[in-house]
């Protein structure tokens, strides 16, 4: 079963971990997206000229490690419609085969619109989309957006690669839904439902929606790693010159870290909001990621109190039982249901420690639940992670593998050293 990550709005998608990134002839391919321009008269004065070097910067980054040409596809301008995007998506998932490694990147403005059905991956009630160069306004018959990319489609060519054992990176520069903010010198990367004729947007209450532009379901076999410039309903910024987002993580690329939680870290948190997935994969997936069990089995327990707790509040409809506080114990597993949401506080630490994260369903797929650089634990303060316990794949409602799952804690120091671990159980009832 694998699980979804709410807390710290992250999605906890699965991602196979010790799997090596791929064969000796295994390609990296990447679809970069810059729509910086709208045909549609009355969108022409939002147009993002930054998107387009965004692409671009992207492009020219990635270069470095020996991107060839012939495998990246780069659309800006009037020339990124909507199926051209799809194309070149079509295109991408159609030629990468097990052991590859693709990228899609997008920047350009984003929205958010009500969805048409029960969607289990949309708790708020909205999709996201993606607005391409032919963008125009809503169609209230076909619930669609003409020239706009669904988060819905993008999660169709995403599970398809990794389903057929293709890794996958995902970076978004757009806001999804933030709205047409005033008093800065940039730009928001979002425009207002009302501008698209989609009418009043307002998220179902009390629901968090933690799948942003990638709705890719839960099932898959390749490793996934996503980086968005916000959260849904969040802002992201163009300076004229391109995203903070997009600049940030260009810049971290030239010092070619080892990992994507190293690449996020070097990018800093204030410029790469929005992490999730197998961080602790090597950086484009060149490598066998880490035996965290292994690690955490060969250090001495946490060193602080630690508490579990099971409640209501999961990010999926139709949501479980609700039940107290339990006892951390990391001989026993805990029986849980469907939606059932856990939530692990951590207690006060005598020094400062980053605690990583890592939940491990009966797949094997890991997914990272804490920031790159860890979750910041500090005396006399409280921390916590959360996920959504699911047994059925909420995009097709299929059964997910069964057995036990783990969450691996691991506590490091000040200096990076690991000096503590701990390993908590679950199964399905």
């Amino acid at each position: 079963m694998i699980r979804i990550a709410p807390l710290l709005a992250l999605v906890a998608l699965p991602l196979a971990i010790g799997q090596l990134a791929g064969r000796a002839e295994a390609r990296i391919r990447a679809v970069f997206v810059g729509a910086s321009e709208f045909d549609e008269a009355s969108l022409q004065r939002f147009a993002l000229p930054g998107a387009a070097r965004d692409a671009q910067r992207m492009a020219d980054a990635l270069a470095a490690y020996e991107l060839d040409p012939a495998d990246r596809r780069l659309l800006t301008g009037r020339a990124a419609t909507a199926d051209a995007i799809r194309a070149a998506l079509d295109d991408l998932a159609r030629r990468s085969t097990s052991g590859d490694r693709a990228i899609i990147f997008l920047s350009g403005h984003g929205t958010q619109a009500p969805t048409s059905t029960d969607d289990g991956l949309e708790p708020d009630g909205l999709d996201e989309w993606f607005l391409a160069a032919d963008a125009g306004r809503w169609n209230r018959v076909t619930q669609s957006l003409p020239g706009a990319i669904k988060d819905d489609e993008i999660g169709h060519h995403v599970r398809a690669m990794r389903a057929a054992g293709v890794d996958v990176w995902v970076l978004i520069d757009s806001c999804t839904g933030g709205g047409l903010l005033r008093g800065t010198q940039a730009t928001p990367k979002s425009l207002a439902g009302s501008l698209l004729g989609i009418g009043e947007i307002a998220p179902s209450r009390g629901a968090a929606d933690t799948s942003g532009f990638v709705d890719a379901g839960l099932a898959g076999g390749g490793r996934l790693v996503m980086f968005a410039a916000a959260g849904p309903g969040q802002v992201a910024w163009d300076d004229g010159d391109g995203g903070r987002f997009t600049k940030a993580i260009a810049s971290a690329l030239e010092e070619r870290p080892a990992s994507f939680a190293a690449l996020a870290a070097k990018g800093g948190a204030s410029a790469i909001p929005w992490t999730t997935g197998e961080l602790s994969a090597p950086l484009l997936f060149d490598g066998r990621s880490p035996d965290l069990i292994e690690l955490a089995q060969g250090l001495p327990p946490l060193p602080f109190d630690t508490q579990l707790s099971i409640d209501d509040r999961g990010a999926c409809k139709n949501r479980g039982r609700v039940t107290g506080r339990l006892p951390i114990d990391a001989g026993r597993t805990v029986a849980l249901d469907h939606c059932d949401h856990v939530r692990v506080d951590f207690g006060e630490p005598d020094a400062p420690l980053r605690l990583e994260a890592w939940y491990r369903d009966a797949g094997g797929s890991y997914s990272g639940l804490a920031p790159p650089a860890g979750l910041s634990l500090l005396p006399g303060r409280w921390a916590n992670v959360g996920f959504t316990f699911v047994t059925r794949d909420p995009v097709s409602g299929r059964p997910l593998p069964a057995g036990e799952e783990q969450l691996i804690l691991i506590a490091r120091d000040v200096a990076g050293t690991a000096t503590a671990g701990t390993i908590l159980r679950f199964r399905s009832r």
